[in-house]
């Protein structure tokens, strides 16, 4: 019987830490091949993960962390552009490029929401902005 004990705690232990995890995100991706980083950003900016959800009942929102490299604070740009299932590039009216500060050896999280329902994919563009 006191065997029966610990496999008891380790199912509700891990019920508990999956219970935790599946509430956080619809999709988490890592090593996407929709990020293109340019130059330098190709070897020291590192994407961790790439989040991606539905929010408002029916728009895709992205959060991609990316993560400093260098021993110095740097800054990047990046524009997000959102697909169709067919692959079809959608308008958005924030599909500029905006900039973003990242410390040394710190990470920061970008995020977009689509403006049409219909966004089934991604795409992200990352360039030096120094």
């Amino acid at each position: 019987m006191t065997s029966s004990v610990p496999s008891r705690v380790r199912l509700a232990l891990a019920a508990l830490v999956l219970g935790g995890l599946v509430g956080c995100f619809a999709n988490t991706v890592t090593g996407s091949g929709r990020i293109t980083k340019d130059g330098w950003l190709a070897t020291h900016a590192k994407v961790r993960v790439i989040n991606e959800t539905v929010v408002s009942d029916d728009l895709m929102r992205v959060d991609v962390e990316v993560e400093n490299g260098l021993p110095f604070d740097t800054r990047f740009n990046y524009r997000f552009e959102f697909f169709d299932a067919e692959g079809r590039l959608l308008f958005t009216p924030t599909s500029g490029f905006r900039q973003q500060q990242v410390p040394a050896g710190a990470f920061v999280t970008i995020t977009a929401t689509a403006t049409d329902p219909r966004a089934a994919d991604f795409r992200l563009t990352l360039t030096n902005a120094d």
